[in-house]
């Protein structure tokens, strides 16, 4: 995580994968040693247009919590989609980034900057949690629970609240417990030793 400091204040560039690319470092350092924040926004929109998915991803979380630019939700949800997108050619990180996709999801669920569509926020959720994260590993264990959106189904809310109550902690943990013992209780005996085999043999995918 890098901290940029412009204007007397400062921000932080929040996705560890910031700084894997030196071409990208100086664009950035660059443009706020010629014109600060500003500058950096506009550096950041260009590379997002050049296929930078981490360039999309700040953008994204800059709109959505009004850090360094005003708070809009719409612009939030564009950028975070194209972050999450596992479509386009030219992209560094092929299967799209696993914040970015949480995020999205979180927005979609909501209704945050366009119309709710918790089949989709789901999907997006769903691909973020077979990266491995947590966040999106534990929504999708609540969707299946709850049946939110989606069909419930007890089998999917109990793999993925067990996957997501291995790696969280306090509260998060708790609720993901919670879930997997509710879901427990719903399988016959020959389905959970099933589902417990996959869990026990989960592993991320790789981006």
């Amino acid at each position: 995580m890098r901290f940029l400091v412009a204007a007397g204040a400062a921000f932080v560039l929040s996705h560890s994968a910031w700084g894997q690319d030196n071409d990208f470092r100086q664009t950035t350092d660059k443009a706020l040693a010629a014109g600060g924040p500003e500058a950096v926004v506009r550096a950041l929109d260009r590379e997002t247009y050049r296929g930078n998915l981490v360039a999309a991803l700040e953008l994204g979380l800059m709109y959505h919590d009004g850090r360094i630019v005003p708070r809009d939700p719409v612009k939030a949800r564009k950028f975070l989609e194209i972050a999450a997108s596992t479509n386009l050619n030219r992209i560094w990180y092929r299967r799209g980034l696993a914040e970015a996709q949480y995020m999205l999801a979180v927005m979609l669920q909501s209704g945050s900057g366009g119309r709710a569509d918790p089949s989709e926020a789901a999907s997006w959720f769903r691909e973020a949690a077979e990266k491995g994260e947590t966040r999106s590993q534990l929504a999708l264990a609540k969707m299946y629970s709850n049946g939110a959106g989606i069909a419930r189904d007890p089998e999917r809310a109990f793999f993925w609240s067990s996957v997501a109550a291995a790696s969280l902690a306090d509260a998060a943990q708790k609720e993901a417990e919670q879930i997997r013992d509710q879901s427990q209780q719903l399988l016959e005996p020959k389905k959970l030793a099933k589902v417990k085999t996959l869990v026990d043999g989960w592993k991320p995918k790789r981006s």
